[in-house]
């Protein structure tokens, strides 16, 4: 009788036992982090890569096909309007010139000689001392001087043109950004031999899918980020947008101006652009990873069949406990989202932890945001 009762004692205890410690289990806290919610801005956007290219470049043409002498103004270099950046070789044309010239000069000479006779000749004329045919005989040479001094003029003009051309200048002012030959090398007649590019502003031809065509406006801010400037970011906006879509590749061009003032930004830089579509300010706005959600069956009251519906949650904290409550997105950007109902200005949202939880169990809070 006596082991009979202790072996009751000890069944009991044991139950006793495991009660207190299923307790013990259920009231432990799940350590959390959680996300105080204040007010705060979301920005919806797109991104794109691209390049740069400078508004104001041009390409300086050789007019002539002559090698390259000198380089007055290498690369990199600051040049004003009108400034010379190369020399090509000008020998044959300085020859060409001075021809041109003499020959003008002894037109001129002769122009000058035959004036001077057609104005002695028409005073006799008019006083009748010489015939009509010497008159018209000393006009035609009149003519012929006043013709040859013309063809050698214009000759002598293109020549020096010719001349001059052997000398590349600036067309505005800006930088030396790039000389396509080297000294001693052939500039062929019609080539480009310099470019030049003012860097007072940068812009960026974009091309976005169509589904975008509809999102984007003038006048929209572009940041801009590129992997050789680190630690910069840019900010410009839309100036021009293409009204055509590519039927071959479903895109649309957007232009993008950029100030740059700081003189950071160059022709060709390769970089990653966000057009900033939407912004929000003011809302509540949670990291995405703190959503959960989960898919219910409802039944439409007029036709009777079900439908599936994502739900969407977070758990919050409320007197150490967890809250679930069903929430609202608006807009994604990246890994914030904007929440437009189920959460306000001071609620504790969990960030960290949430996906152990259940409704109404207990939670410490280890760091708070």
């Amino acid at each position: 009788m006596f082991k009979k009762m202790m072996f009751l004692f000890l069944i009991a205890g044991l139950v006793f036992s495991c009660q207190k410690s299923e307790e013990k289990k259920e009231e432990r806290a799940v350590p959390v982090n959680v996300l105080v919610l204040k007010p705060d801005s979301i920005r919806s956007v797109v991104e794109i890569t691209g390049n740069l290219e400078a508004v104001n470049d041009a390409l300086v043409i050789s007019k002539v096909s002559e090698q390259l002498k000198e380089i007055v103004k290498p690369v990199g270099s600051k040049v004003s309007a009108g400034e010379v950046i190369v020399k090509l070789d000008d020998r044959l044309l300085l020859q060409a010139k001075k021809q041109a010239e003499a020959v003008f000069n002894s037109a001129l000479a002769r122009y000058k000689n035959v004036k001077q006779d057609f104005e002695r000749y028409q005073r006799l004329f008019e006083q009748k001392a010489i015939s009509q045919q010497q008159w018209e005989k000393m006009k035609s040479a009149m003519q012929e001087a006043e013709a040859g001094l013309a063809q050698a003029k214009a000759a002598l003009g293109q020549a020096s043109e010719q001349f001059e051309n052997t000398t590349l200048k600036a067309p505005f002012a800006g930088i030396v950004g790039s000389i396509f030959y080297e000294r001693g090398q052939l500039a062929p007649m019609g080539q480009p031999v310099v470019k030049i590019i003012n860097p007072q502003f940068m812009k960026a031809k974009l091309y976005l899918p169509d589904l975008y065509f509809q999102k984007i406006k003038m006048g929209q801010k572009v940041r801009a980020y590129f992997p050789a400037i680190k630690n910069k970011t840019f900010t410009g906006k839309v100036i021009k947008i293409d009204p055509a879509i590519d039927p071959m590749s479903r895109t649309f061009t957007v232009e993008a101006l950029f100030n740059n003032q700081p003189g950071l930004l160059t022709s060709g830089l390769y970089g990653l652009f966000e057009i900033e579509l939407k912004v929000h300010k003011n809302v509540v706005v949670i990291p995405d990873n703190a959503v959960l959600s989960q898919t219910s069956v409802r039944v439409d009251p007029e036709t009777g069949k079900p439908h599936a519906e994502r739900e969407y949650f977070v758990f919050s904290v409320k007197n150490g406990k967890a809250v679930l409550k069903q929430i609202e997105s608006g807009l994604n950007a990246g890994d914030r989202l904007e929440i437009k109902k189920g959460l306000a200005f001071g609620d504790s949202v969990i960030v960290v932890g949430q996906r152990l939880l259940k409704e109404g169990q207990k939670v410490k809070i280890v760091e708070a945001y």
